[in-house]
């Protein structure tokens, strides 16, 4: 389904969604490294991107790439029986994380350490991380931002900026509809306008407690904004954002100012 130009939905079947999603990501990423000599991602948490993941850390054919009319890195072949993988110059961010250990069952950090890092090639360098383990949320939240404006006031492209512009932003959609960690109760995150990351308490989430997110801003100034959801219920009240007939959880305020939204819904 198509709203307009910049707004898509994909739904169906988990595999055939993965394998959507995973190929635009790597055909978004390849263009961005031409054109701007490095890909910017952040990364959702919580289970749904699991699989996602996976497939891109293994890569994709070209002919998947064709199939779905997406372009083909510089050079590729369109009859090679490579794997496609994510370019060496992806950079990794995450979305938000949990005030967990690094070890912990609920990091989204370990989740991404354990399915998308191992086999993808990206250095590990490349993974900007948010310090979920620091007692101290505000200093914390601090440091990632300040992490992020590092990053972007360097490269070819570097100049002082009030948001920071990534190339893909991936998204998850919690059954509440809250995105990141970015939750309806919290008015003052929702309408955070000058800081690029907030500590939140999130006593409805799931697992309850302190988290760090980025702000909407953040969101809405990315070229790509990819919302990745698995489930019937979840498929559901994607639909029901996507043709705007829910608008009052917080992953309808995400609207990409001058850039293009993606719905991948993926049902078992």
């Amino acid at each position: 389904m198509i709203l307009s130009n910049s707004t898509r939905f994909y739904g169906g079947v988990a595999t055939d969604v993965v394998n959507h999603a995973a190929a635009l990501i790597i055909a978004v990423a390849y263009r961005a490294v031409a054109e701007r000599g490095r890909f910017s991602m952040v990364l959702a948490g919580g289970n749904s991107p699991r699989m996602l993941y996976k497939r891109l850390a293994k890569g994709v054919r070209a002919e998947l790439l064709e199939h779905y009319e997406l372009p083909l890195p510089e050079g590729c072949a369109s009859n090679t029986m490579e794997r496609i993988q994510l370019p060496s110059e992806t950079w990794l961010f995450m979305g938000d994380e949990r005030c967990v250990p690094i070890g912990h069952p609920d990091s989204n950090e370990r989740m991404i350490r354990e399915t998308l890092l191992p086999d993808s090639g990206i250095d590990t360098h490349h993974f900007i991380r948010i310090a979920g383990e620091k007692a101290d949320t505000e200093e914390a939240a601090k440091e990632y931002e300040d992490a992020m404006r590092t990053f972007f006031m360097t490269g070819e492209n570097s100049a002082w900026q009030e948001y920071p512009r990534f190339d893909l932003i991936l998204l998850g959609l919690g059954d509440d509809g809250h995105t990141a960690s970015l939750f309806a109760d919290d008015v003052a995150a929702l309408q955070e306008q000058k800081r690029w990351v907030v500590a939140v308490n999130a006593p409805n989430g799931k697992p309850p407690g302190k988290r760090l997110t980025v702000t909407l801003p953040v969101i809405n100034h990315a070229r790509n904004v990819l919302f990745f959801t698995t489930g019937t219920a979840k498929s559901e009240l994607a639909e029901k954002i996507f043709l705007e007939q829910e608008k009052n959880v917080p992953a309808s305020l995400v609207k990409p100012i001058n850039g293009k939204l993606f719905w991948f819904s993926a049902q078992p």
